[in-house]
């Protein structure tokens, strides 16, 4: 094949779908971020660590427990291998084997690559760099607090300046649900249309169900941290008050400057299934999606064998760099994955 042959081969678009080059000039600003991030966590006592990229095919009782990987193969055994979806699963697998022996509660930080399926023509990558937190086997509410605050040092440190945390449990929803006696498949249906923003489907699903539960209304409360005394008895609906008692307790112990950049959402429901407890994402004008996203894990932690509180988070590296740069996705700086 000629020289000219092989050069045409290579057009620069043979990049596998939902990656993208990261050039010399985005690569210097986004270590600087990322080195920001690390000495802040390395600060608060959160150790870094590092996982192999491949890993075992999870064997998640629930198959929607782990986020699942696109990438499988086999080795030279027949064992089927996969590229890691993220951090938090390996985390918990490094607590229950190797720190087996070390009392808790473990702190733990990472900045690594990690590769999730997604929808065709979504425009979210497939890789991603990602830096988080995790904290294993505090006391709660206290974990939450901790790895909330450090969270906000975190965003701050990065050079953000309008940041702001979505915060939701993954329990509110079921809860008022169950006070009806709503079937599984019903309590399903309405976290789908709530995972997906499908406020319309949630409406009729809400008519449907009557009993005096305004369902819709509910997953569309949002507040101001500040103003968190509206989900108190005496202040809203018995089983309104009954639901959001879990997220009262835990806003009523943030220091005073992350409750005022605390936004409470009555409708955020886990995006990742092993989440059981308060979820959280973060927000930047910039962008019209979350840049990161966290929350409690404590059954993921019974399946990885060391039975403890699991809370932590996990930012999308780049997509911080591009809010911190002013640009919005896919302009230069920042680049398109292919689709």
């Amino acid at each position: 094949m000629s020289n000219t042959a092989n050069s045409s081969a290579f057009s620069g678009r043979d990049l596998p779908k939902g990656t993208r080059d990261v050039l010399p000039d985005e690569m210097r600003e986004l270590q600087l971020i990322t080195r920001s991030v690390l000495d802040v966590l390395d600060g608060e006592g959160y150790g870094e660590v590092r996982s192999p990229t491949l890993e075992y095919e999870h064997t998640a009782p629930d198959e929607h427990l782990a986020p699942p990987s696109p990438y499988r193969l086999i080795d030279e055994h027949g064992d089927v291998l996969e590229l890691r979806s993220d951090m938090t699963v390996p985390i918990a697998r490094i607590a229950a084997t190797r720190y087996a022996a070390v009392q808790p509660p473990l702190r733990f930080c990472y900045l690594s690559r990690s590769w999730r399926r997604v929808e065709r023509g979504s425009g979210d990558p497939r890789e991603f760099l990602q830096a988080g937190a995790e904290l294993l086997g505090a006391e709660q509410p206290d974990g939450c607090v901790e790895i909330l605050t450090v969270l906000a040092r975190v965003l701050d440190a990065s050079g953000l300046q309008q940041w702001s945390i979505g915060l939701g449990d993954s329990q509110v929803i079921p809860t008022m649900l169950d006070s009806i006696n709503a079937d599984a498949e019903i309590q399903s249906a309405v976290i789908e249309a709530l995972a997906d923003r499908d406020f319309v489907r949630l409406d009729r699903i809400s008519a449907e169900l009557g009993d005096g539960l305004d369902l819709s209304a509910v997953a569309r409360t949002r507040l101001n941290g500040s103003s968190i005394d509206s989900l108190r008895p005496g202040a809203c609906d018995d089983q309104l008050a009954e639901a959001g008692a879990g997220l009262v307790a835990l806003v009523d112990a943030f220091p005073d400057d992350l409750r005022e950049r605390t936004v409470i959402d009555l409708g955020l429901v886990p995006q990742i299934g092993y989440y059981d407890g308060c979820v959280f994402e973060v927000y930047d004008p910039s962008f019209g999606r979350p840049i990161g996203s966290g929350g409690r894990y404590d059954r993921l932690q019974e399946w990885a064998g060391r039975p403890m509180t699991g809370v932590g988070f996990g930012l999308d590296a780049e997509l911080v760099h591009a809010a911190v740069a002013g640009e919005q996705r896919g302009e230069r700086g920042l680049g398109g994955v292919e689709q």
